[in-house]
């Protein structure tokens, strides 16, 4: 069976820094994940647009598209 492919990637520095945070705020991992998951669901289009803006702007280092 072929694995799903994903459009995007997570470096394993931000992925490494969220670990921390999580451990250091005492939340376990996959709850927050799901609550991400969750408020994203929830959230209108536009709201959608802006987080994947902002998730852009922490990929490239704040830089836009030029």
């Amino acid at each position: 069976m072929d694995k799903a492919k994903r459009s995007y990637f997570l470096p394993s520095k931000l992925v490494t820094l969220f670990d921390r945070e999580c451990t250091k705020g005492g939340y376990v991992r996959e709850r927050v994940v799901a609550a991400a998951i969750a408020n994203f669901l929830k959230a209108s289009p536009v709201d959608r647009h802006e987080m994947f803006v902002y998730l852009d702007q922490l990929m490239t280092g704040g830089k836009g598209k030029k």
